[in-house]
């Protein structure tokens, strides 16, 4: 399974620095920003990571714009807004306009926060998996049309019979490998 991936982005260093301990470990990579620039420019070159947790105050513009523009680019990374100055009104923002995934205030409970990190990279995950589910039923609608065209005889109701209808298994077979390395890797 690959690794996981955050940025994390603060102008502070010493938060930087101590939520990249806080999440380090072994199946996940941790990237850091000190601005939104810098933050869109390393998710640019990085193609976007699975998790993006921000401060609210940044030095070029507000987080929560940040994680606007992150939601536009990438709109599959979960955005996490952290802040040292909760209101309801940017918490109302950030979930409205933002769709964060998670509204933070300073200073967080560490064990907390590794959770819902966990809990984040749960949700991009299976969000993947049911794109990939997904791609495989319209795949298999889009044959099962194309059986229908070619052979007009081909009634719904045959299709729910014993009746075996010979269709090629390239493409069904490619989507289903990556689904079934993350559920049964070792087979």
């Amino acid at each position: 399974m690959p690794k996981h991936s955050v940025l994390i982005v603060d102008d502070e260093t010493n938060i930087l620095s101590s939520l990249s301990r806080l999440l380090r470990s072994e199946d996940l990579e941790v990237f850091t920003a000190e601005s939104a620039h810098e933050g869109l420019e390393k998710l640019r070159s990085l193609r976007g990571t699975d998790v993006v947790i921000s401060d609210n105050r940044l030095p070029d513009t507000a987080g929560i714009e940040f994680l606007v523009k992150v939601r536009q680019l990438f709109p599959d990374t979960i955005r996490i807004l952290i802040t040292g100055f909760p209101d309801l009104s940017s918490a109302i923002d950030a979930i409205n306009r933002g769709q964060v995934y998670r509204y933070i205030p300073k200073p967080w409970d560490s064990k907390e926060l590794k959770m819902i990190v966990t809990q984040a990279f749960d949700y991009f995950d299976t969000l993947r998996d049911n794109r990939a589910l997904l791609r495989i039923a319209k795949q298999q609608a889009e044959w099962i049309n194309a059986l229908k065209k070619k052979y007009p005889s081909i009634q719904n109701s045959d299709l729910n019979t014993t009746s075996t209808y010979i269709i090629e298994e390239k493409n069904i077979s490619e989507n289903l490998a990556e689904f079934m390395k993350k559920y049964y890797p070792k087979e």
